[in-house]
């Protein structure tokens, strides 16, 4: 089964970024023959979120073809254990990470919206007609929506993303996702609605999809997670990016959702936003300088995507709706405030990818003495023979642990959430914020010295053939769940 997971604007961007760190975590899912396909829909080709979040796929495709089990389902017990595809490459089978390439290619998007649409070629009522619905000034401080340049996307106008979107059915990827689609497939979207690109990308790729010509795709099990207001910017005279109106706009989207027939066909549709919007972030319109911290609601929102994926078809039959639930409206939040099944599912493996990525990053530098670190075994002085790909690996923890203890704890948020602490590299005892494991005389707890011991301990008992990439991801998953049990019941 193929998930084909649409990420449309910066926030579909960032909660895509999310939802790899969930996956490269380990979480679980029933069908051993998922593959997900990541596809980011952005009109601001180079936007910074944007970027970010390929090469975080990029690296989890090498990561994976490298160090786990080529046998390696979504249901195994390893750390990046489900697979992806390239939507670019839906037909071939990827060779190397820089096939996997998220981006939507749009065409002509160097374009004012006036070019797009033809402005010059147009009849005289056409043009007045545009000029009566679209901000014409030559001013540049008026936000002329005519004469926008689509280079950096929609800053905030739906009534121009809806034209632009609705020429994806003209794309050649959306050609190929309608010859390739087959019953067994699903879609599912992510996108903000209190902007431009999310607000407008949203009812026009579901309408796209349930008018397809292929049969598969129009009648195909569909989910979206619709992300309301969760966080303020700076105000910027100068900027076409006001936070004040992100209420405005969400009301709108959802009076227009509300009648249209093609989002009430959407057989999971999940709510999230959150009011707590005390912090603000940096006023950015658009390109390479748009990169935002992780925040908890982008979390949730993956979690949408996992719950969807999770679910059977028979869950489907009948359409709803979802929001998610705390334990209390608390700031800042941490893992004590999430309920026992979320706990279960997405933090216990979150936890244990913590576990792995500290002892990666700031523990095994120091135990080059150790038996399983030497040449005979593993070889980590030489990177294992591979260290392009060992490279990726340690690039990936180190940027799971800024997105999960420094990013999303940021009271620039509105609403933090702390999660991890990374700080202390001799031992792993207080790395879980809320649950600290217990120390005495007798017991030093998770010392450098004891994840050593399970180290060396794991390194022993691994087949003598299996190749050194795989059991050094086997010794950190193993090591880590044993730190997992060593911590107890979650707080």
């Amino acid at each position: 089964m193929r998930v084909f997971i649409f990420g449309i604007g910066g926030t579909g961007s960032r909660v895509l970024r999310s939802l790899a760190m969930l996956m490269a975590s380990g979480v679980k899912f029933d069908n051993p023959s998922l593959e997900v396909v990541p596809v980011i829909i952005d009109m601001d080709a180079h936007n910074g979120d944007t970027a970010r979040t390929r090469e975080v796929f990029r690296n989890y495709y090498a990561i994976r073809k490298t160090f786990i089990d080529p046998g390696a389902t979504s249901r195994t017990d390893t750390f990046f254990n489900t697979k992806i595809k390239s939507f670019s490459r839906l037909e071939a089978g990827s060779t190397d990470a820089a096939d996997i390439d998220l981006q939507f290619d749009f065409q002509n998007n160097n374009d004012t919206f006036a070019k797009f649409v033809n402005y010059n070629g147009l009849s005289q009522v056409n043009k007045d007609v545009l000029e009566l619905m679209y901000n014409d000034s030559a001013n540049d401080q008026d936000f002329p929506e005519l004469y926008l340049n689509l280079t950096v996307g929609f800053k905030g106008n739906p009534n121009i993303g809806s034209v632009v979107f609705n020429d994806l059915k003209n794309s050649q990827q959306f050609k190929n996702l309608e010859s390739s689609f087959t019953d067994q497939d699903r879609v599912f979207i992510i996108s903000s609605i209190f902007g431009g690109t999310g607000s407008s990308g949203f009812p026009t790729l579901v309408n796209l999809i349930r008018q397809s010509k292929n049969p598969n795709l129009a009648r195909a099990k569909l989910g979206a997670i619709t992300v309301m207001p969760y966080f303020n910017v700076d105000s910027n005279e100068g900027s076409a990016i006001n936070s004040s109106l992100f209420n405005t706009k969400t009301k709108a989207a959802l009076s227009y959702y509300a009648n249209d027939d093609a989002i009430s066909s959407i057989n999971a549709l999940y709510y999230i936003a959150d009011h707590n919007q005390s912090g603000t972030l940096p006023n950015v319109e658009g390109g390479r300088e748009q990169i935002n911290n992780g925040h908890v609601v982008e979390l949730l929102a993956a979690s949408a995507a996992i719950d969807f994926i999770g679910k059977a078809d028979i869950e489907l039959e009948e359409n709803r709706c979802y929001e998610f639930g705390v334990e209390g409206d608390i700031n800042p939040m941490n893992i004590s405030h999430f309920s026992l099944p979320t706990k279960e599912q997405l933090i216990g493996p979150m936890i244990r990818f913590a576990y792995a990525a500290q002892i990666a990053t700031k523990m095994i530098p120091q135990l080059t003495d150790n038996t399983f670190y030497k040449a005979k075994e593993l070889n980590i002085a030489a990177a294992m023979g591979i260290p392009n790909e060992y490279h990726k690996l340690l690039t990936f923890f180190e940027e799971f642990k800024q997105w999960s203890a420094e990013e999303m704890s940021s009271a620039d948020n509105g609403r933090a959430f702390q999660s991890f602490n990374f700080r202390d590299p001799e031992h792993l005892n207080n790395l879980v914020i809320g649950k600290e494991i217990k120390t005495s005389w007798l017991s030093k707890g998770l010392s450098l010295k004891k994840v050593a011991e399970h180290l060396n301990s794991i390194e022993t008992s691994e087949p003598k053939d299996l190749a050194v990439p795989l059991k050094y991801m086997n010794m950190l998953y193993k090591t880590a769940n044993e730190c997992l049990t060593a911590l107890g019941q979650l707080p």
